[in-house]
């Protein structure tokens, strides 16, 4: 088990520098698939990233608008994640500051679902505690758990 604390991870400019990022975990070199999570402070464009997928999980404050063309997908803390291709990239409106979990794959396969923790799971953490559990068939990647507390997020 790895333990990893959101604000222990130093943050970075997105690619196209139009706004933040933690990068949490990554597979290869370059990257086949990456888990970060973006600090959402004000309306800014995505990067493009044609030929990757991409999940998007808006895990605190909000909501956020993600407008793809005359397409609006409105997100709030604790959905499902949306999909869409990389390449296609929306401009973000923030309603009020937030962090999203995003997933890339470039050429690997997997997702991104929140789920509530089982009762059986709870008692392996304190309360408050949001965990995600990342499981692939990349055997550098395989069996990590991120514990992420209340406090660690914001």
């Amino acid at each position: 088990m790895t333990v990893l604390l959101a604000d222990d991870v130093v943050p970075q400019p997105w690619a196209n520098g139009a706004g933040r990022t933690r990068e949490l975990l990554t597979g290869g070199t370059p990257w086949r698939w990456r888990l970060s999570l973006a600090e959402l402070d004000t309306d800014a464009p995505f990067s493009a990233l044609p030929g990757v997928r991409r999940w998007f999980a808006l895990v605190e404050g909000g909501p956020v608008e993600l407008v793809f063309g005359g397409r609006v997908e409105r997100l709030h803390a604790g959905e499902a994640p949306i999909e869409f291709d990389g390449g296609d990239a929306p401009h973000c409106r923030v309603a009020a500051p937030a962090r999203a979990l995003n997933l890339m794959l470039r050429g690997a396969r997997g997702g991104l679902a929140l789920a509530p923790m089982a009762a059986a799971q709870r008692g392996c953490y304190e309360p408050g505690t949001r965990t995600l559990h990342w499981d692939t068939n990349d055997a550098d990647a395989s069996g990590v758990w991120i514990a992420v507390h209340d406090g660690d997020t914001r």
